[in-house]
């Protein structure tokens, strides 16, 4: 039922589409998972396709693309 966000460091804009989706989900009281991706091994255990981010919510995918607020605000509509 959580957001869960799967991430790679590779991209200098994770870190700040992380402190965006953290500080909302704080505001808004959404449980929030991240999960860094730190080897080829973990990549592939994923259960989607993986370039740095995946969006998971309610246990199910929901983009690759890096969330900024109104996206997020998408997603947790559905």
């Amino acid at each position: 039922e959580d957001l869960t966000i799967y991430y790679g460091r590779q991209c200098p804009y994770i870190p700040n589409s992380i402190r965006q989706v953290q500080a909302f989900c704080e505001a808004n009281k959404i449980p929030l998972n991240l999960i860094e991706v730190d080897s080829l091994e973990k990549a592939k255990e994923l259960p989607c396709i993986f370039n740095n981010w995946a969006v998971f919510y309610k246990g199910n995918f929901e983009t690759v693309n890096l969330l900024d607020v109104a996206y997020l605000e998408r997603i947790l509509k559905k």
